[in-house]
């Protein structure tokens, strides 16, 4: 029988995709032909004349040392609008080298209003910043997004990363689909000149880390290459083993003026043991012996930039992931394989209009592929294609700064895997697969303003309001997948420099979260996988807070103290009536202090995250369980010998206080942690 309405979508899916390479193509010859007929002798130099601010700024304690030059939404068509400054946090390589980071989650945790979720399961450690969770914030690899990544920051040294960029607001359009959610933008290393690098450290629990990185840059041609194993044993007793080895290289080859051509290529393979629950978790975690064997990844992305004048240019990324782990349950000797593919093209075109207005329009193509399913569907193939279009525009009126943005997304079902589910929801498990139907688009759009003066200070609102799909293979208590959430966000904010290196900063945003995914509590076991499924409810929320950041430039040329505070009101709203949401804490600081003095270096930070609770891995009937209320304290220094190859030397120790806690029920910190270590640098680094 002719099946009509699955032709008719595949028909769509090939139009689409038709649109998608024309309009590309649009792109590339108007910039060549067309735009040069109507702007070339209005425009001599149309860089955007936003001034950030003065050359040397900092922005969540991270000493960044700018050009002395505009912001550049031609050469970098990926910025976000400048009304979103005093909500975007960057960690640059000086800081993750002075927080003595070994992934990337560790380069993250002093940044305002960030909490780091430490369990023991398939993704060990969530991100999220301002209580947005269910989904966490996305992640993007050198502003490629990542439909399936929450698993694989813990695992990606910070050795090879060179900035991380983090949008805490939910505002982000033009990286990716969920900016709305907020924003995790991870760029790897690149070198100007000769370096290299050897690291070796060991520490508590058998902890290994070693690390060979190095690069340089040659005429137009720069490359740069890094591989490393690490390795722990974890807590006697705990089934905590993780082993992991990672190579990664990049490229970076200028042609001409007009062209430049970018890749890079990321893989790591190991193994990694989930660490038991203990009470309070259900009897049921703690029962269980499970692990990730082997568990490896390939992250690969080809980035084109043409620039052929100044007033308008093109950006393209083509990408491919495939990531494979193989979950071993040690108890009934039950093994699935999740492994997902994904591939696809981004464009981002930027035509200076006027010399005070940009305007950038964009796409995605996202296909990914999970044969066995993922999560839910476990056992059930899951083929989708996802397709997005964004137009982002800034106009510039003297001092003042207009933005706005829109996108919209849509994803067509190949192949959406019926229920695989054997046990409680035995019943379900026979629903047959969707195929060869469309989902309805979802929108987002945002609006802002900023306000800078000739000196060093502005002011900045922004606004976005859209749609957020629940994470692929999630379901509520009826076993269906969840409503899309609406979400509303507002940032009002301030940003002052203070001397050369100083700043401080003010914020404050409002949430309101329309039938937002939350854990509902209840859990069933999936017999057929051999694990425990999470089941989710919508349910409206808001969230208030301010952020307050206060970085003070170098104190007699000896050190740089830092401090940041976010204080968060949460509420769940039922049946028109509002209670607290205590599973977000009320307030998250962090503060420290960076010293440097001719060889010797000591960097001193401190954490405090309030009470809050949650439900999640403790049994029904016990309740929501107190998380939090923890003071932790970090430290690390050393000595470098100067010489034909400096040698610094080094240790440091993780949470001092050894003050017990956990930030998921079940699974407590370990501890305090003591490492030592050593750094060989071939040549002079480049800072």
């Amino acid at each position: 029988m002719f099946n009509y309405a699955g032709e008719r979508n595949h028909y769509m899916s090939y139009l689409l995709k038709f649109f998608f390479v024309s309009l590309f193509i649009l792109f590339l010859v108007a910039s060549e032909d067309n735009y040069a007929q109507i702007y070339k002798k209005t425009y001599d130099n149309t860089r955007d004349t936003t001034s950030i601010l003065p050359q040397t700024y900092q922005i969540d304690s991270v000493k960044i040392t700018a050009p002395k030059e505009s912001r550049n939404l031609l050469r970098e068509p990926y910025t976000e609008p400048f009304s979103l400054l005093p909500a975007i946090s960057t960690i640059n390589l000086i800081q993750i080298q002075k927080q003595g980071s070994i992934s990337v989650i560790d380069a993250m945790s002093y940044v305002t209003g960030g909490l780091t979720e430490t369990r023991g399961r398939q993704v060990k450690q969530f991100f999220s910043v301002r209580g947005q969770k269910y989904p966490y914030p996305d992640y993007a690899l050198n502003g490629i997004w990542q439909q399936e990544f929450e698993e694989l920051p813990y695992f990606i040294s910070a050795s090879d990363i060179g900035k991380i960029e983090i949008v805490r607001s939910s505002a982000a359009l033009l990286t990716g689909l969920s900016g709305i959610e907020g924003l995790i933008n991870i760029s790897t290393r690149e070198y100007t000149k000769p370096e290299m690098a050897v690291e070796l450290e060991y520490g508590s629990f058998g902890s290994l880390h070693t690390h060979l990185s190095g690069g340089t840059k040659i005429g137009r041609f720069s490359y740069a290459g890094g591989a490393g194993f690490d390795k722990t044993d974890g807590p006697g007793g705990k089934h905590s083993k993780e082993a992991m080895g990672t190579i990664y290289s990049r490229f970076n080859w200028q042609f001409s003026d007009k062209l430049t051509l970018l890749g890079d290529l990321y893989f790591l393979d190991g193994k990694r043991e989930l660490t038991i629950a203990e009470p309070p978790a259900d009897q049921r975690y703690i029962n269980m012996i499970q692990n990730f064997d082997p568990y490896w990844s390939v992250l690969s992305n080809v980035k084109m930039i043409y620039r052929p004048y100044k007033f308008a240019s093109t950006e393209l990324q083509l990408f491919y992931s495939y990531r494979n782990p193989t979950f071993n349950d040690e108890v009934t000797s039950v093994s699935t394989n999740e492994k997902d593919i994904e591939w696809g093209l981004n464009f981002m075109q930027s035509v200076s209009i006027h010399r005070s207005n940009t305007l950038r329009a964009g796409g995605l193509y996202n296909h990914w592929l999970a044969p066995n399913g993922k999560r839910f569907y476990t056992g059930k193939e899951c083929n989708t294609e996802t397709f997005s279009f964004v137009f982002v525009d800034e106009q510039r009126l003297g001092p003042v700064t207009l933005d706005a943005g829109f996108r919209w997304t849509r994803t067509y079902l190949i192949d959406y895997a019926a229920f695989n589910i054997q046990g409680e929801g035995g019943p379900f498990r026979n629903v047959t697969p969707i195929h060869d139907v469309w989902e309805s688009p979802t929108i987002q759009a945002s609006f802002g303003a900023s306000f800078h003066t000739s000196g060093s200070l502005s002011v900045n609102f922004n606004s976005a309001v859209g749609q957020i799909k629940p994470r692929e293979g999630t379901l509520d208590v009826n076993l269906e997948v969840p409503e899309n959430e609406t979400r509303l966000k507002l940032d009002l904010g301030t940003v002052k420099q203070i001397g050369s290196s100083g700043k401080v900063s003010v914020a404050g945003f409002a949430v309101f979260q329309k039938n937002a995914n939350a854990l509902s509590g209840t859990i069933y076991t999936d017999t057929a996988a051999g694990v425990i499924r999470e089941l989710y409810v919508n349910r409206d929320q808001n969230q208030i807070g301010a952020e307050l950041e206060f970085v003070s430039p170098r104190l007699f040329n000896l050190f740089e103290p830092f401090f940041n505070i976010s204080v968060m009101k949460s509420e769940i709203v039922s049946d028109g009536a509002s209670k607290p949401n205590k599973e977000n804490p009320v307030v998250i600081a962090s503060g420290g202090i960076l010293l440097e003095k001719k060889r010797i270096d000591f960097n001193i930070f401190c954490k405090y995250v309030s009470p809050y609770e949650s439900a999640r891995f403790a049994p029904k009937t016990a309740g929501p369980q107190p998380l939090g209320d923890f003071f932790a304290v970090d430290c690390n220094g050393g000595y470098t010998f100067n010489g034909k190859i400096p040698l610094r030397v080094y240790f440091r120790i993780r949470y001092m206080t050894d003050a017990k806690y956990s930030t998921v029920v079940g699974y407590p910190d370990f501890g305090r942690m003591l490492y030592i270590g050593l750094k060989l640098s071939f040549f002079q680094a480049s800072r």
